[in-house]
Parts: C-alpha cells; structure tokens; sequence
C-alpha cells in the first residue's frame, strides 16, 4: 500500500443486547473499552473488535458518542472519530488511478498495488466489466484487466507468463 495515500478505516459500532444469566453471573459481562468497568447495561457496542458501554465510545476530537450518531465511525492513528472530524482532519484521499478525478475521504474505493480508484473506475480496461471483490484481475502498466481479458492478453502475448495474480478483496 502507497505510504503516501491517505488511508481510514470505516468502522461499524454495532449495538448489541448483551444475555445475562438469571443470577446476573459477573463472570459473564464483557469489560469496556473505554473505562476499563464491566459492561452491565442492557446494550452495548461493539467497535474496532472491543466492547464499550453506549456512553464511552466517543469521538477523540468533539467528544460526541458514537453510538448516537449512527452505525459508523472512523479510526486512524490511534483516535476514533466521528465522520464530521474524521473529514475535518484528513480531507480528500487522493485522485483515482484510472480517471484522475479527486475521491473524497467519505466515499468508498478499491485499492490495487498502491492504486486507489472510485468504484466505478475499477473495471477492466478492455470489457469495462466492473471488478468486485472475490474477482481475479491483472495490472498492466497501470491497466486493469479482469480474468477473460487476461487470457486473451496471454493469448495474444505468446504466453508471456503473465498471471493474474490479484484478486479482489
């Protein structure tokens, strides 16, 4: 991945109902992220692969909670941050690879060997088949080619040894 790209990591808080047994067993409950205690309320969310209480996950910068705002937030060095700072502090991620269009830093994309490309920009450069994940492909030169394409590439260069050695995740 390109060092000089920005990069951000959408995160989805999903509340969850947490099941206690009868006898309310302390062993049970989950610990918070954020402060550390035993998570005992009737929900709780669940962020960056940990629990918090619905008060404690809240954005580094304005301190909103997160769980209010809606079912995203967004993690980058080390702070988790509400969608308003998170575009605040990292503006745009860059242009796309195949039309040279800005990306904005709200807006989804694929990535292929330090490349970054709108959704829609990640088709193949022969068919413009789009490429989605689970989908082999192949970089030529800066060109995508997806998998039907390729062979004919192959084809059509004597069996070169090129593969398509990327796939979409």
């Amino acid at each position: 991945m390109d060092s000089k790209s920005a990069q951000f990591d959408a995160v989805t808080a999903t509340m969850q109902q947490q099941t206690t047994t009868q006898n309310n067993n302390n062993a049970n409950l989950r610990s918070c992220a954020g402060c550390c205690l035993k998570i005992s309320d009737r929900f709780l969310l669940h962020a960056l692969d940990r629990y918090w209480h619905t008060g404690c996950l809240k954005c580094t910068c304005c301190g909103a909670q997160l769980g209010e705002l809606g079912p995203s937030c967004f993690s980058k060095g080390g702070m988790i941050l509400c969608k308003k700072d998170y575009l605040r502090l990292f503006g745009n991620t860059g242009a796309c690879s195949a039309c040279g269009q800005s990306i904005p830093a709200s807006e989804f994309v694929m990535r292929a060997q330090g490349n970054v490309y709108h959704l829609k920009c990640f088709a193949c450069s022969s068919c413009h088949h789009q490429l989605v994940p689970g989908d082999r492909f192949l970089l030529v030169n800066g060109s995508l080619f997806c998998e039907n394409d390729h062979q004919k590439l192959l084809k059509a260069n004597n069996n070169t040894g090129i593969r398509a050695r990327n796939k979409v995740c």
